[in-house]
């Protein structure tokens, strides 16, 4: 069952993302609201979920909007296996994943935009994007992730165990 529900969430995000958070312009910024996805299903689902969500997620948004296919599904991927590996697992709270949200959203950017610069030579986009509009971006994705804790905390059944 939590297959499907992920599947469902992750669907809704990404039509979401798509059609209203990309179009929101904040200081220059979108909002991407995927990487708050990946990185709360990878804390509470493991690894697995996380990392293939994003690289589903990725593929997809590859293929509508890159020129590049791969560069993002790589990314996502990346994030959810090491977001969701045993380093933070264990430490499941809001605290990391705010933190982990907002490093992954510069991380994220950085590994794009050189992805994008080795294949394109454009460096425009990446020096008008730097500094403010990727600090709010990164702060508006921790924001994200309160919403996305909060519904997959109501909404997944997250198996506990006693001894």
């Amino acid at each position: 069952m939590n297959k499907f529900k992920t599947f469902i969430i992750a669907f809704i995000s990404f039509i979401l993302q798509i059609s209203v958070f990309s179009k929101i312009d904040i200081f220059g910024a979108n909002i991407n609201i995927i990487i708050a996805l990946i990185i709360c299903l990878s804390l509470t689902l493991g690894s697995k979920s996380g990392a293939y969500a994003g690289l589903i997620i990725g593929l997809f948004e590859d293929l509508m909007f890159s020129n590049i296919i791969g560069v993002r599904a790589l990314s996502y991927f990346l994030i959810g296996h090491f977001v969701g590996g045993k380093k933070f697992r264990f430490n499941n709270d809001k605290n990391t994943g705010l933190i982990l949200t907002f490093a992954c959203t510069i991380i994220n950017f950085a590994f794009v935009s050189l992805i994008t610069y080795i294949f394109k030579t454009d460096l425009v986009v990446i020096k008008n994007y730097l500094f403010i509009p990727l600090l709010v971006e990164a702060l508006l994705n921790t924001l994200i992730y309160f919403i996305y804790h909060f519904i997959i905390k109501k909404i997944m059944y997250i198996p506990t165990y006693r001894i």
